[in-house]
């Protein structure tokens, strides 16, 4: 008996057979399509956004130490502090890619350093990257280095502190930084560097170092350029007696990050607080002056109205470069911050923020934030 189709039955074809995968493929192909119709809108509508062309590069010297461990943690967790708001503030408003900020309390754990992370982010300027090497500030020798018959207090430390850790260096960048190729110089020793300045007896001259508070070299990659960054935070030249004990440490610093610059790759960027003005104050103030002059360095001469309006009697340095307002007649205002460049950037704006009568410093440091933007060919 004959069978005749019925075109309102249903079909069963297995699902392995060559037409069943076929129809599959198809419909995940369109729907693949879709999707990149849908992507490529989205792209249109919403660009990624560009590498800037421009890197800015900032140095401040924030003053945000606290008298014991643990209370700028609890003071930027808590956010009370208008000393801390004023500085996130600032540091939002200026919105720089690297950021190397002196006298910022060191812990083991690092917690200060990404809580001011986090409160940063809160007020619109996120800065993911971070490194803190550990300061000299505050770590025993072990020996009377202040020669007062005790060993132990703040003098005998490697470098003045009242607990290790205080005052410390925090670099902070919107780009990766290249951990595995780091180097921490903040443990070489004094007496052992090239032509080093240190007369100080054996038993302190085997255990002083170099760095008052670390030495720092990095290096970050900024449109497919790695960039070489060292920081510091050198010894003040002052506070010593006839000896010239801080004097001449501050010099041995600024000669040994010369020698390092030396031997730094190229595209690289200098961010420190030498504690030296290249004329002005207390110093070997001509040790300044032939690091300015180095030949691998570029000096942009970041300024201020602020610091011109401001500047001391008998002042003999340009006082718009200044970044410190110390106290008057002595040692009154002076450049000590700064950012130098290699001589493969090209330079574009940069400034000192000098507040004035009409915006003053809302919490009253002294120091400056200085900023540069410069770029690549």
């Amino acid at each position: 008996m004959s069978q005749t189709f019925d075109p309102n039955a249903i079909l069963f074809i297995h699902p392995s057979h060559p037409s069943m995968r076929r129809r599959r493929y198809l419909r995940r192909f369109r729907a693949w399509m879709r999707a990149l119709a849908l992507l490529i809108l989205l792209c249109l509508i919403y660009p990624a956004p560009a590498v800037s062309e421009t890197l800015r590069l900032a140095s401040y010297t924030a003053a945000l130490e606290r008298n014991a461990p643990g209370l700028l943690y609890r003071d930027i967790l808590y956010g009370k502090s208008s000393q801390i708001r004023a500085a996130l503030r600032l540091i939002a408003t200026i919105k720089p890619d690297v950021l190397a900020l002196q006298r910022f309390d060191w812990d083991a754990e690092l917690r200060a350093a990404r809580a001011f992370q986090s409160a940063l982010k809160a007020q619109g300027w996120e800065m993911q990257n971070l490194l803190a090497p550990r300061p000299n500030t505050g770590v025993a020798t072990g020996v009377d280095i202040d020669g007062n018959g005790q060993i132990g207090g703040p003098g005998d430390a490697q470098s003045y502190g009242i607990f290790a850790g205080q005052r410390g260096l925090l670099l902070l960048s919107r780009l990766p930084f290249d951990v595995q190729n780091s180097q921490d110089h903040s443990q070489v020793l004094w007496a052992e560097v090239p032509q080093t300045q240190s007369t100080d007896p054996p038993e302190i001259a085997k255990v002083q170092r170099l760095a008052y508070v670390a030495m720092l070299q990095t290096s970050i990659t900024w449109r497919q350029h790695p960039i070489s960054l060292l920081t510091f935070h050198a010894s003040p030249p002052v506070f010593d007696g006839p000896e010239d004990r801080n004097g001449r440490r501050n010099a041995c610093e600024i000669a040994y990050a010369a020698a390092l610059i030396d031997q730094l790759p190229t595209p690289f960027v200098l961010l420190a607080n030498t504690n030296l003005d290249p004329f002005d104050g207390e110093g070997h103030n001509e040790v300044m002056r032939q690091l300015l002059a180095h030949p691998k360095l570029q000096d942009p001469t970041p300024a201020s109205p602020g610091g011109q309006a401001s500047a001391n009697p008998r002042h003999r340095g340009p006082a718009q470069l200044d970044t410190v307002d110390w106290p008057d007649p002595r040692p009154g205002n002076l450049r000590v911050n700064y950012i130098l460049p290699s001589r493969d950037f090209a330079l574009h704006d940069g400034r000192v923020h000098w507040p004035t009568k009409d915006f003053p410093d809302p919490h009253g440091n002294s120091h400056r934030l200085v900023w540069q933007d410069v770029s690549l060919p």
